[in-house]
Order: C-alpha cells, then sequence, then structure tokens
C-alpha cells in the first residue's frame, strides 16, 4: 500500500503540472443537484460546530477558500447575515452562474422570507459589496478582506491545504473582531479518492522529505489536530478545541496505523479523519 501511495503522491503532482488546481472537492461542476446537495451539506455541518449562542443576524462572515463556489454564502445571507466576503488562492467561483444560487435558495427552507428575498437579490447583484469575492495567489487575508472585519470566520477542507498554518491564523486574526467565531472544518486523510477508502492514513507513512518531493500547491500539509489548536493559542483565541467528526472504521485501523513515519507513529489522534477547529476571539462580540 505504501508503494501505491507514491503512485498516487506522483499521479497528483503529475497533474497538477498538467493542469493546475481545478478539483476542491469530488463533485462535478456540471452535477448542479449534487454541488446543491454537497453546499447543504458543508453549511449544515458549519453550524452544527458554531457556538449554540451565535446569531447569525446582522453578522459580517468571512470565508476561506470556498472553492467553486460561493453557495454558504447565499445561504449565511438567507440566516439573516449582513453580509458575506470569500478570498481563495485560485479564481474558481468567479465565474458561477448567479442562476446557481436561485436554485440553491430553491432547496433551502431556512431563514424568513424577508431575508431569504434580500439574499436572492444580492446574489443576483454580481458587483454587490454585501456578496464579495476577492482571489490573490498571495493568500495576504488582511489586504483580500479589504479593509473589512468579520464577526465570524469558516472554511471547509482548506485548511489542511495551507502551507503555514501558523501564518494563516495570524492573519485571519488581524480581520476578527472582538468576539469573532470560528468554525473550521479540516480534513485529515489521505486525498487521492481510491487510496483514501482503503488507507486512509497513506499520507502518514513517508518521511518528510520523500513527501515533499511530490510537493504541489494545496498538497495536505499533514498537521493533526494538535497543531491546530497550537496554532490559534498562540494568537490568543480561546475556547479553542478540535471536534473529531468521524474516525477510521474499526476493521481498518490495525492495518492503518501500522508502518506511519516520524513523528506520526504512536500518536493518539492518528485514527481521527476529519472534524471541526472552533475559536472564539477574545473580547465582546458588538
Amino acid at each position: 500500500m505504501k508503494l501505491l501511495g507514491l503512485g498516487f503522491l506522483g499521479l497528483a503532482w503529475s497533474k497538477d503540472r498538467l493542469r493546475g488546481y481545478a478539483t476542491p472537492n469530488t463533485v462535478a461542476k456540471s452535477d448542479v443537484e449534487g454541488q446543491i446537495t454537497y453546499l447543504l451539506d458543508v453549511f449544515a455541518s458549519l453550524r452544527r460546530f458554531m457556538p449554540a449562542e451565535f446569531d447569525l443576524r446582522g453578522r459580517d462572515v468571512l470565508e476561506l477558500s470556498p472553492g467553486a463556489s460561493r453557495g454558504n454564502g447565499v445561504l449565511f445571507l438567507a440566516m439573516g447575515a449582513r453580509s458575506y466576503h470569500a478570498i481563495d488562492v485560485f479564481d474558481l467561483a468567479g465565474k458561477e452562474d448567479p442562476a446557481f444560487y436561485q436554485r440553491l435558495l430553491d432547496r433551502f427552507a431556512e431563514g424568513s422570507e424577508t431575508d431569504r428575498t434580500r439574499a436572492r437579490a444580492i446574489a443576483a447583484n454580481s458587483g454587490a459589496r454585501e456578496f464579495g469575492y476577492a482571489v490573490g495567489r498571495d493568500f495576504d487575508i488582511p489586504r483580500l478582506a479589504e479593509g473589512r472585519t468579520f464577526d465570524l470566520i469558516v472554511s471547509c477542507a482548506a485548511f489542511e491545504h495551507y502551507d503555514s498554518v501558523p501564518d494563516a491564523v495570524a492573519a485571519l486574526t488581524q480581520v476578527a473582531r472582538p468576539g469573532c467565531a470560528s468554525v473550521h472544518i479540516i480534513d485529515l486523510q489521505t486525498h487521492s479518492r481510491w487510496i483514501r477508502e482503503n488507507d486512509p492514513n497513506n499520507i502518514y507513512r513517508y518521511p518528510e522529505p520523500l513527501y515533499r518531493l511530490f510537493r504541489f500547491p494545496g498538497q495536505p500539509n499533514r498537521l493533526r489536530p494538535a497543531d491546530y489548536v497550537r496554532a490559534f493559542s498562540a494568537e490568543g483565541w480561546s475556547d479553542v478545541r478540535f471536534v473529531p467528526s468521524r474516525t477510521i472504521d474499526p476493521s481498518l485501523r490495525d492495518v492503518s496505523l501500522r508502518g506511519l513515519a516520524t513523528p506520526f507513529a504512536g500518536q493518539q489522534d492518528m485514527i481521527v479523519l476529519d472534524g471541526a477547529l472552533t475559536a472564539r476571539h477574545p473580547g465582546r462580540a458588538g
């Protein structure tokens, strides 16, 4: 399985060289209903991990690395958020058809009629400041935030692709208001689509020099839950915790935990496949 995993690493490296970064999730862009189902699931997950007392009404929301769709933003607006802004390294959502947002809202039953109508109007206006989008290869979060600060900062399957998580957390801290909530769904397992089902810990089998030999933009950084908690805590965030969502199937655990490289061998959290990092920026929310 280790040799097979190396083959998949090489394949991912080759695809990036030939095509660049273009597939942020496993649902084809042409599969509109599949994309809607995927976004509704992601949005439900983000809300599940938000603080129970957090009210979206009147809030300004930042999403990091939304990938191919800003659909989450439309749903936040439908729940009463004042504004949504998304930033990314790659321009994957800039040409999204506004009609898609209307279809997404047709499938979303929550939110008041007033807020849903407002969300439809904002999403139909490509230049609306309340529905912003900025892209930069340097991923300079304060610059891409365009002078804004936020009450809620979210991401899904993004943090595991950042080369420097401490730098990303330090940057997002600069645009977080006092009391800002932060919710980040993080995928810790192997990303190659066949091998992740059979050996989800495959990316942890290789020494760092060998793994980085196949480096490409967006390659999983192999950080573990404690690393993310440490990065947020170092920037002064409070109530920092990582909540596991899924763990390796018991039938695969023995083989998945054998043969891991240093420093992953023996870590207690190596059965965790994904979860959510949640934190609160110090201070009283406005």
